[in-house]
């Protein structure tokens, strides 16, 4: 045994792992009747975009399409093929640790590469024939955004090691847009003036070889290699239970006290076992700081592309993100739900059912109308601004009575 037969055994063990995963929900009846044909319908139009852009991309502009790739890059993490029991070995052993983290880094970085490729694959033929791209520029498109999710994937670890809680969010978050500058500007010049295209991609290969060089000398962090390593596992696992009504633990936060209702206040006056849960569902998520931020994430990116899709197809999407947005609070509300506290009291089926309509519809009511609001601005209609209150409650309300009959 060396360092490389063990990295290649951890590596053979992980993919062996997530094919069994996979194997529990794709037998051969779901890929008979599911995934060979749509496999087979996604070629047929593959092929036929390559012929001709579908019309639709006429309301898609650049922009849009590039956060989509900004998504795909700022995605995954960096994987560190540690475990638990290498303090036991590895730890005590430098060269060993050094040289399987050296080995899981090059892995990570041709695993990007190739995850670039496939993705600017499937989106060449609208790149070349509606948005002008050359093969040379795709090409480099290519290499500057394997180049570009490398550096995230890193980056974001090295500030989680660094800032935790609202911090480190508000981090990432920042330099989630400043990378989105960075992508949109370098992506303009490849297309107008490559002259200045090559200093941006020699810097971004530049900042690559010193988050590399700091990510081999860091120390004391192994505990957090190992957390993060489980939970990349282990990811498509927990999405699989959870679509299938297994309650699966969430990690929460060791803050003491919670940012919201530090004192555990009432806040329905009138007490019953609809209004109790439905302060149950509404705690839990406000105390989330991971719930809270990933509700703020969805709502900023429906509000991007709002403000990127023409006007008359703006009501269309608020309909749409209106759905997604009561969807959303519906999985919270499925992990609340099924917490083993809450699972002790003998819920009636009826009392569940009244819960989630009201708790569903006052967590997704606020994201609605800033939605529709800003739906209403851009249009510019007044009297559509105005009306957007009663329309926007309305609409909160029957989607969340839809959508809760899932209680039963």
């Amino acid at each position: 045994m060396n360092v490389a037969r063990l990295f290649v055994q951890r590596l053979v063990a992980e993919w062996k792992y997530q094919y069994e995963v996979w194997k529990t929900a794709v037998d051969w009846v779901v890929a008979l009747y599911i995934v060979i044909p749509f496999s087979a319908i996604f070629l047929n139009f593959y092929r036929s975009w390559w012929w001709k852009a579908p019309g639709w991309l006429n309301y898609v502009p650049l922009n849009a399409l590039l956060f989509v790739v900004l998504v795909f890059a700022w995605s995954g993490t960096i994987r560190i093929f540690v475990e638990d029991a290498d303090q036991l070995f590895l730890l005590q052993r430098a060269a060993w640790f050094n040289g399987l983290l050296k080995y899981s880094l090059s892995y990570s970085l041709i695993y990007n590469l190739v995850a670039a490729v496939l993705l600017l694959l499937v989106l060449a033929p609208f790149l070349i024939l509606h948005y002008g791209f050359s093969w040379l520029n795709l090409m480099w498109l290519t290499v500057f955004l394997a180049l570009f999710k490398n550096c995230m994937g890193i980056a974001k670890q090295l500030f989680e090691f660094r800032f935790k809680g609202w911090s480190q969010r508000f981090v990432r978050t920042v330099i989630f847009v400043i990378a989105g500058l960075y992508m949109r500007q370098s992506v303009f010049y490849l297309q107008s003036r490559r002259e200045l295209f090559y200093p941006l991609i020699l810097g971004l290969l530049f900042l690559l070889g010193l988050l590399l060089y700091k990510r081999l000398t860091m120390e004391g962090i192994f505990f957090e290699d190992v957390s993060r390593e489980e939970t990349a596992k282990l990811r498509l696992a927990k999405f699989m239970l959870q679509r299938a009504g297994t309650y699966v633990k969430k990690p929460r936060s060791l803050r003491k006290r919670p940012l919201m209702f530090r004192n555990s206040n009432l806040l329905f006056q009138k007490r019953n076992p609809v209004n109790a849960l439905t302060e149950v569902c509404l705690k839990a998520l406000l105390r989330n700081d991971g719930d809270v931020m990933f509700y703020l994430q969805l709502l900023g990116f429906d509000l991007g592309l709002i403000l990127l899709i023409p006007s008359y197809y703006k009501w269309l999407l608020w309909l749409v993100f209106s759905l997604v947005m009561t969807n959303l609070v519906w999985l919270s509300w499925r992990e609340v739900i099924n917490e083993p506290f809450v699972c002790l009291f003998p819920w009636l089926p009826e009392t569940k059912v009244a819960a989630a309509r009201k708790a569903l519809f006052l967590m997704a009511l606020p994201g609605q109308l800033i939605l529709g609001v800003a739906v209403a601005i851009q249009t510019g209609s007044w009297l559509e601004t105005l009306a957007m209150l009663p329309l926007g409650i309305i609409a909160g309300y029957l989607t969340a009575k839809r959508v809760s009959l899932r209680s039963e």
